[in-house]
């Protein structure tokens, strides 16, 4: 409170110091001996602008999960593992669990960072090509990690309840629906979950940002390229795929996806999300199962389908039927862009 009772900005005290600072001040590269007096005023401002982000070297290492994270809080309320899903909040209790069976590694690379943002912005230092070695060295100590815990049962308990305990108290600030009472807690599935993505992560540099920010119709073109192309390994774009498909949770999307990658993990996502969103119930009906709060599916269904697919489709939803598997076939096939003139036979015996 100031002298009139009135509330101070929780930025005052720094808005005063800067309006003290001689306008002719530089905060950049010293190049003048009389200029060696600003050292510790740039100094502290640079402190300053980098401490809100004190997970330096989490943030390098998270950067590989970051196209397939999501942070829909109302995700960590389903009591079963999702396929293929890894959210944000997960990272909280991985890293802590693995750097601390890496050795002297990230203490390494921290003082590195630390080095670096002496005398560089935060986002710079962590954009530069020794950070981006330092990343990969990361990776592959956390893939040694995992690659042993997971052949070790003890030393996978171990490492699980190590993660969940980090990973609670990171969640105790999210509007978890039902609090963190209802947060499942990380198993062998999500181990498994996480060794993939990182395995497959270096694919996803090619892609152009995160799954969950696309647009249904910008997802499948993604997936498309990426297939075409040979850029990205099937195994990496299903990850990314899966990622988007749980974003939207449209089961339109999903039957799309399973016509563009017929892979164990997207049919997985799909046949998950279809079994537990369809038969005329919403998501948000179904507080049973860990989905209270969600939003039903249909919600931003890709455009440009064509409309008597989309007339079958709407009326299976309102008879409270499933989709039969033809018609969600056709669905898929033909949101997926893929043509199939020839109608599905049986094979001819021999």
């Amino acid at each position: 409170m100031n002298q009139n009772g009135m509330p101070v900005s929780r930025y005052a005290t720094f808005r005063r110091l800067l309006s003290r600072l001689d306008h002719g001040t530089r905060i950049g590269p010293e190049r003048t001996a009389e200029e060696s007096t600003v050292q510790p005023v740039r100094a502290m401002l640079r402190g300053l602008l980098s401490s809100r982000r004190r997970a330096h070297t989490r943030r390098l290492w998270a950067r590989w999960l970051e196209p397939v994270m999501l942070r829909d809080p109302a995700l960590l309320a389903i009591a079963e593992p999702l396929p293929g899903c890894v959210r944000v909040v997960d990272t909280a209790g991985w890293w802590p669990a693995l750097s601390r069976r890496m050795d002297d590694l990230p203490a390494t690379v921290q003082s590195r960072l630390d080095d670096r943002l002496a005398n560089g912005a935060l986002d710079r230092v962590l954009a530069s090509a020794e950070m981006a070695g330092w990343a990969e060295t990361l990776r592959g100590g956390s893939l040694s990690v995992l690659d042993a815990v997971r052949t070790d049962p003890t030393a996978l308990a171990l490492f699980l309840e190590e993660a969940n305990a980090h990973r609670m108290r990171a969640a105790s600030a999210l509007a978890i629906p039902g609090g963190v009472a209802a947060l499942r807690p990380l198993d062998g599935a999500d181990v498994e979950t996480l060794t993939a993505a990182l395995r497959l992560s270096d694919g996803w540099r090619t892609l152009g940002g995160r799954a969950a920010d696309m647009e249904i119709d910008e997802l499948l073109a993604c997936v498309r390229g990426a297939l075409t192309g040979g850029s990205v390994a099937p195994d990496a774009m299903a990850l990314f795929a899966v990622a988007g498909l749980y974003s939207r949770r449209d089961p339109l999307l999903g039957a799309a996806l399973r016509a563009l990658l017929p892979l164990p993990l997207v049919d997985a996502a799909a046949a998950w999300l279809t079994a537990h969103g369809n038969g005329g119930k919403a998501c948000g009906e179904r507080a049973g199962d860990g989905f209270a709060g969600m939003p039903p599916f249909g919600g931003g269904q890709a455009e440009s389908l064509d409309r008597g697919l989309r007339d079958l489709f709407e009326a299976a939803m309102r008879s409270g039927r499933p989709v039969s598997p033809a018609d969600a076939k056709r669905l898929g096939r033909a949101l997926a862009g893929v043509v199939d003139d020839v109608p599905d036979t049986p094979p001819a015996r021999r």
